[in-house]
């Protein structure tokens, strides 16, 4: 079994292996927890990072591959976070483990605001520019999401081979919409999308361009024959 981490970054090397930066953090986490990190720079969209190197890797249906921000710093040790990722992916009915999602999505779609809705919320995640200043945000106490945010997630060959990582033709934001579309995927064939307990800062909060308001009803058009969704 492999483990991978894909990251789409716009730090130079330098950067993204010094230990003092939040990116350099991220490596020096991942690499000590045994995951080989693939940086993808200056990429074109979030799709095709994903897509890409998901091919150029040959994945095993045990291998696990985490796909995340690069603005995030685990607060787990690497044992249990190690530990953790392992219980769930090591399940074939596992889709994707994640930090923060919603039970239900519906024809709103965007999966925070599912959350406060109907109150499915999943997960929570840090925020803030360092640990000593962060504060949580808290989705709710459900731990099985319909759709996870993109922060953080992570997956096996077995999945990732079997769902389409490209991004839809008549989308045009190229850095949103991945996260749902691709755990809404899982979710319909019957897997489970675990929000797991795995502690995150996010330096950064979420950004909501225009891109993103156009796609939602092309989103909600792609999965209409599943919408609204519950987890079970």
């Amino acid at each position: 079994m492999r483990r991978y981490a894909i990251i789409a970054t716009r730090y130079p090397k330098e950067v993204r292996t010094d230990g003092t930066t939040t990116v350099g953090n991220l490596y020096c986490f991942l690499t000590r927890a045994g995951w080989e990190v693939k940086f993808v720079e200056n990429a074109d969209s979030m799709f095709e990072v994903y897509d890409t190197t998901v091919k150029t890797l040959d994945l095993k249906a045990e291998d696990q591959v985490i796909l995340c921000h690069d603005d995030i710093e685990v607060i787990n040790s690497v044992e249990m976070f190690n530990r953790i990722l392992s219980a769930h992916l090591e399940k074939s009915d596992t889709g994707f483990v994640g930090v923060a999602g919603s039970a239900v999505i519906t024809h709103e779609a965007a999966w925070f605001k599912c959350a406060q809705k109907y109150q499915s919320g999943c997960g929570v995640v840090y925020h803030g520019k360092d640990v000593e200043t962060m504060y949580p945000s808290g989705y709710g106490p459900h731990t099985k999401a319909v759709v996870m945010d993109g922060v953080f997630l992570a997956s096996t060959g077995r999945v990732l081979n079997t769902i389409n990582l490209k991004m839809p033709k008549d989308f045009v934001g190229k850095w949103d919409w991945y996260d749902a579309i691709y755990t809404f995927q899982a979710y319909k064939k019957k897997l489970n999308n675990i929000v797991a307990p795995i502690i995150l800062r996010h330096e950064s909060g979420g950004r909501y361009p225009k891109e993103w308001h156009e796609d939602l009803p092309k989103f909600v058009d792609l999965f209409s024959d599943h919408i609204p969704a519950v987890v079970k």
